[in-house]
């Protein structure tokens, strides 16, 4: 039953004035006093149903109690607009492909970047989402009362009632163009929520470049060529460590067909590569959709989540842990809010953080169920290449497909350019597939000519409601009942861990995952002949969708008996265990994180909880730990290979490999590789900065590690170039970092597993430099080389004193502001312009692949500062009491830099220091900052 309506103070006079009417019968009523009409309680916003009260806290956060889901999403959409306008609209315009309807020809890249994604589509996919919606569905009742929050707020800013910011005077353009500057639609919620799903996992690219990758490769070291496996072993699918959330698929029985379907999976003798024409036309399109994706971030984007038992804790309540990597601009992605309609009897109590432009609460916790998520990996992308006929008699050109000619659609779209003529795209659409990927020349789509072009097929194209699993989940009580939601989870597979009040724990990965036709999984990585999902199939029909794996299918768990739930992005059932990840019963995905976040989360929580007691504080310190992983495995390495450098300069000959370097270096080189050597001896593969960053000079312990994740990570980055780039530069395509460092970390540890080993010299013949045919270069030497390369990089950059080579110096983060300054640097970047604390960014601890993310690649030896890492740290205790929860934001809550809240919780974050979020009403009153009254 519905709650009464709250009444105004008009409302309670009106209400004492008909109880005095109604006195003893046959008296005379007296008359009633004139009132006056009151004031309104508060603020009115148009749209508005009925009063909503917001109390927003010391932290910024708005916890806003509503009568209905609509005002609740009203006033947040207002809320959030008014903390976030200018960061909401380059993100809306970035996603729909209007930046250059307001920006014209002053950015070269605004056009690149409305091309492209208007190619993708996000806009033509929401419309089609939204108006697939119940007239009184909850999803279009929570987005169209957002849409009309947000455009209460924009209503102020054309009146002049609110003015733009610091940082945000590049929309002065759009303010002043009343023809571009449009209304906030329930369309644009869901186009940017499509683009996460999109970052999150559309993989053409990858599965493009793993293609021509592939073909370079083959042309570079053809069969016979000592290096003719380097791209099994550069580009290898098995992880870098063994370590699985579960292990083995949970699969129902396969039956008859899943049998038969295995028994069709064999291999071609040759290798299958598509025209190298098309591959190649697409190149232009696949790099403006990259750049439109890095605004979530690059390669290193990730996620840690994990859950632990009731039984293991210290209350007996069970833990939940999730921080997402993702960029880390100013301000951050995501905005904290509390939506409330229980208190008026509804059934809505949720807090966390919203993705910026979208209603709801994403990630976070109500008083009985808490849940966080990181990207699963699953495949739900297919690049197929097309063989196209001709049209006849003015028709449309075919493709075709399973023996029969299918006309090709067209899609048009038109760009608005600001002084300039609209920009129309006739764009070629595959109607079992998907679009035709555009040749793309300078912004421009050029019209296709070739008999073969790449088509793309991904999930997210086709129509699902991703905002009806996470209202779903904001309500839900139990983990079947957020299981049920997460139903309506059809795009950017996710692994959603649970903890609920009642002490469940689990772990669930429910999204569309397509089932292969046999055909397409015969790759063998070994022979490195036959087709795989990972790389561009035919077109022809013979590697279609057959249809989708079934929910209980999918890797899940829940209640182990281990105490704890874990995953980072990694293998989570251990199918590419053996290095194919093709040859399973079931085949869910090929590009993972390459092990080490899961395998070091692994391992400490296998110590908490077989100690007992685990605590919130264990959580929080897990989520910053700094461990180097590649300095733990490969350290060693490094310091026995100085050492035997050493041992050949003493007694020349002990060590031939050895003696030309030591020949060819001075007696203060090869001091200087002692030195570093003993300084890795020493390290405890901690990674501080070393460095004050504001809480007073750090301890000697600290500062010894410091230096030597410095000198450990400026030898490794200048290694990768010294072993890999010769043969890099003839293939022509350059490994990701995880790759290179699963290649490196084999060439070390493991070399008789590369498929470039050879059993004469007894390694990898990939330490030999092609550029020096005269000499055979080998590991140890390689090792040592880039250890004195290292410390001299060091010397140059900090001075002849070790002791002011700290890792705090060259490992950095700043937040650039999501919307690009009109010169100079943005007032809105943290830390801010002229900051004379920290003018090159925050000093930041851990390295590569470690757990608290902070990854700068092997990429550039220059280079060591980082762009991308968690969104939040959350911890959840669900108590019997209800939730206990523990956060921060790299950032604040508002981009305006004039507010207090615009870096606050970046203090909190660059700590490492999670404080409490208020929840219960009687918390959050007793840290209320504010407290406001919209009434209609």
């Amino acid at each position: 039953m519905r709650r009464p309506v709250l009444l105004s103070p008009f409302g309670l006079v009106v209400l004492a004035v008909l109880a005095g009417a109604s006195g003893c019968s046959g008296e005379t009523p007296s008359q009633p006093p004139v009132v006056e009409p009151p004031k309104p309680a508060g603020p009115q916003l148009a749209g508005l149903r009925e009063q909503v009260e917001v109390v927003v806290d010391d932290r910024g956060m708005p916890h806003i109690y509503a009568l209905s889901l609509h005002d609740a999403a009203l006033v947040q959409g207002y809320l959030m607009a008014k903390d976030r306008f200018p960061q909401m609209e380059i993100i809306k315009r970035n996603v729909t492909g209007q930046l250059a309807e307001f920006i014209g020809t002053r950015s070269a890249s605004a056009l690149e970047n409305d091309v492209a994604a208007r190619v993708i589509g996000f806009k033509r996919v929401a419309d089609r989402m939204y108006a697939s919606l119940g007239a009184e569905s909850q999803e279009k009742i929570a987005l169209d009362g957002f849409a009309a929050g947000v455009n209460a707020y924009l209503a102020e800013v054309r009146s002049g009632t609110a003015k733009l910011s610091p940082g945000a005077e590049l929309l002065g353009l759009l303010v002043s163009n009343p023809a571009a500057f449009k209304d906030w639609t329930p369309q644009d919620s869901l186009a940017i929520g499509r683009y996460l799903s999109h970052a999150l996992s559309h993989s053409a690219e990858e599965e493009v470049g793993l293609t021509q990758a592939r073909m370079a490769a083959a042309a570079a070291f053809p069969t016979g060529n000592p290096r003719a496996g380097i791209f099994r072993d550069f580009w290898s699918f098995a992880p870098a460590r063994e370590v699985f959330t579960r292990d083995g698929l949970s699969l129902p029985r396969e039956g008859a067909e899943g049998m038969k379907g295995r028994a069709a999976r064999k291999p071609s003798s040759e290798a299958v590569l598509p025209s190298g024409e098309a591959v190649a036309n697409a190149q232009g399109f696949l790099a403006a959709s990259k750049r439109l994706r890095s605004m979530l971030g690059d390669e290193s984007r990730g996620s840690n989540n994990w859950v632990v038992a009731g039984s293991k804790t210290a209350s007996g309540a069970p833990l939940l842990a999730n921080d997402p990597h993702l960029s880390l601009p100013s301000p951050p992605l995501f905005w904290y809010s509390h939506l409330n309609t229980k208190r008026a009897g509804g059934n809505l109590d949720v807090a966390g953080i919203s993705l910026v432009g979208v209603p709801g609460i994403i990630l976070g916790f109500n008083d009985q169920l808490a849940w966080g998520s990181t990207t699963a990996n699953h495949d739900v992308t297919d690049v197929y290449q097309e063989v196209i006929t001709k049209g006849t008699n003015g028709g449309p050109d075919t493709v075709l497909f399973k023996g029969q000619q299918v006309p090709i659609e067209t899609v048009t779209e038109t760009i608005k350019v600001a002084g300039e003529p609209d920009v129309v795209l006739k764009l070629e659409r595959v109607p079992h597939h998907g679009l035709i990927i555009p040749k793309i020349e300078n912004g421009a789509v050029v019209p296709r000519t070739s008999s073969t072009a790449l088509s793309m097929r991904w999930t997210g194209d086709e129509v699902s409601s991703e905002i009806s699993a996470f209202l779903g989940l904001n309500t839900a009580t139990t983990v079947a009942e957020a299981q049920a939601a997460l139903a309506n989870f059809k795009v950017g597979a996710q692994s959603f861990v649970f903890a609920t009040r009642s002490g469940d724990i689990a772990w669930s990965t429910q999204a569309r995952l397509p089932v292969r036709d046999a055909r397409a999984l015969t790759y063998d990585p070994v022979t490195q002949t036959g087709l795989s999902p990972a790389m561009v199939l035919p077109g022809d029909g013979s590697c279609e969708w057959l249809g989708d794996v079934e929910a209980q299918g999918l890797p899940q768990d829940a209640n182990p008996a281990k105490g704890f739930i874990a995953t980072a992005n990694n293998d989570l059932v251990g199918t590419t265990k053996d290095g194919n990840p093709f040859n399973d019963s079931r085949y869910i995905g090929w590009d993972y994180d390459l092990g080490h976040r899961v395998a070091r989360i692994t391992e400490r929580l296998q110590t908490l909880v077989a100690k007992g007691g685990v605590t919130p504080e264990d959580m929080m310190a897990l989520q910053g730990d700094h461990r180097s992983p590649l300095g733990a495995l490969l350290a060693p390495r490094f310091v026995a290979a100085a050492r035997r450098v050493q041992e050949e300069r003493s007694q020349p000959g002990t060590h031939p490999d050895l003696s030309g370097l030591v020949q060819r270096s001075t007696s203060a080189d090869l001091d200087l590789l002692a030195q570093v050597a003993n300084r890795l001896a020493a390290w405890t593969y901690e990674t501080p900065a070393g460095v004050d960053i504001g809480d007073g000079e750090p301890s000697a312990a600290e500062i010894s590690d410091s230096i030597a994740t410095s000198l450990f990570n400026a030898s490794l980055l200048r290694l990768v170039k010294l072993a890999f780039d010769d043969e890099i530069s003839a293939i022509g395509f350059r490994p990701s970092s995880s790759f290179m460092a699963k290649a490196l970390q084999l060439a070390i540890l493991e070399p008789n597993k590369l498929a470039t080993y050879s059993a004469a010299r007894g390694d990898t013949v990939l330490w030999d430099n092609l550029a020096t045919m005269d000499v055979v270069e080998t590991r140890d030497e390689r090792i040592a080389v880039s250890m004195i390369l290292g410390a001299f990089y060091l010397r140059d950059k900090f001075g002849a004193d070790p002791s002011q080579w700290r890792w705090g110096k060259l490992h950095t983060l700043k937040l650039v502001s999501s919307v690009p300054p009109t010169s100079g640097e943005s007032a809105a970047t943290i830390p801010a312009p002229g900051d004379t604390r920290f003018p090159d960014g925050f000093p930041r601890p851990g390295d590569n692949f470690g757990v608290d993310a902070s990854q700068f690649g092997l990429s550039n030896p220059e280079r060591f500062s980082y762009e991308n890492g968690p969104v939040q740290r959350v911890v959840v205790e669900m108590t019997p009491e209800g939730p206990k929860a523990w956060n921060a934001l790299p950032g604040g809550q508002v981009f305006d830099p004039r507010s207090k809240h615009h870096a606050d919780e970046m203090e909190h974050w660059r700590r490492n220091e999670a404080p409490s979020l208020y929840f219960q009403e009687a918390d959050v009153n007793a840290h209320r900052a504010s407290r406001t009254t919209f009434v209609p």
